[in-house]
């Protein structure tokens, strides 16, 4: 069974500021390396919970916990002003692309909210 996507307006108030936070952040940061933003999880079928699960698609990423201190760079600030935890999880493109018939892209890249 295909899980039910929601829109953007289904999300709370503080969800979409806060995401729209991390969207100009990322786009700052990354520039033209950011190729895609996806939200996935539990707040992308419309259920109840308190955190954002993204998925950060970056072009050319050689060390991906360094691409995660600076994502959390950003996710931190934002996890305390709007009260919501932000967990983002950095992919190479390239990386992305070969793998995304596996079961965990698979679930992101059907059931995700590109931001």
């Amino acid at each position: 069974m295909i899980p039910k996507k929601v829109s953007m307006e289904a999300l709370t108030a503080s969800d979409r500021q806060a995401l729209d936070s991390l969207m100009a952040q990322l786009r700052k940061l990354y520039t033209e390396r950011l190729r895609q933003v996806i939200l996935y999880g539990h707040k992308s079928r419309g259920e109840r919970g308190s955190d954002l699960d993204i998925l950060v698609v970056i072009e050319g990423v050689t060390d991906r916990f360094v691409e995660m201190t600076r994502i959390h760079r950003i996710t931190g600030p934002i996890t305390v002003d709007e009260d919501i935890l932000i967990t983002a999880i950095p992919v190479d493109a390239a990386y992305l692309e070969q793998h995304r018939e596996t079961s965990f892209f698979a679930g992101i890249l059907q059931e995700g909210i590109t931001l």
